[in-house]
């Protein structure tokens, strides 16, 4: 909980360099009471799997890549050294605040990507990404690795409907 406390106060203090910094959508907010909202911010540059998106680590068995991907986020995250890094660089598609995100000196992003644990989104990670397939790293060394997760959203339109 403090860390997600710290990651909003550094998300705000670098909110106040940016001028006009509106949301087109109460979407981006999550009401956690009566007096506090949560600012839903995604890693740019990255996509996981969607939360309960089927893989086979070995044939014959599915689980739940999304859940894997999150819960190697939270390691990451929790034992990585260094003070976080929240650094707002736009708002996505889907209404999010897009973020970099740093640990001390670890591009989270690139961490996730490198460990097989994320696909690349866009350019910026495809050679950490191609590297994780050589060597079979995380979903890569599965018997059925994920759809990506735009193809998985893409075959299940009704979930992902804004």
């Amino acid at each position: 909980m403090r860390l997600f406390i710290f990651c909003i106060l550094l998300a705000s203090n670098a909110f106040a360099d940016i001028e006009n910094f509106v949301l087109d959508s109460e979407k981006t907010l999550y009401i956690v009471d009566g007096d506090s909202v949560s600012l839903q911010m995604r890693i740019a540059n990255i996509d996981t799997p969607e939360i309960t998106q089927p893989c086979q680590k070995i044939q014959g068995n599915n689980i739940d890549c999304g859940r894997l991907a999150k819960g190697y986020l939270k390691r990451l995250l929790t034992n990585t050294d260094g003070r976080v890094a929240v650094t707002p660089i736009a708002i996505g598609y889907y209404k999010r605040v897009l973020i970099q995100l740093y640990k001390g000196n670890t591009d989270i992003a690139k961490a996730m990507v490198e460990a097989g644990m994320a696909f690349a989104y866009g350019d910026v990670y495809k050679q950490e990404e191609t590297t994780a397939k050589s060597k079979k790293l995380g979903f890569w060394g599965f018997y059925q690795p994920p759809l990506t997760p735009r193809q998985y959203r893409k075959s299940n339109t009704y979930k992902y409907s804004r």
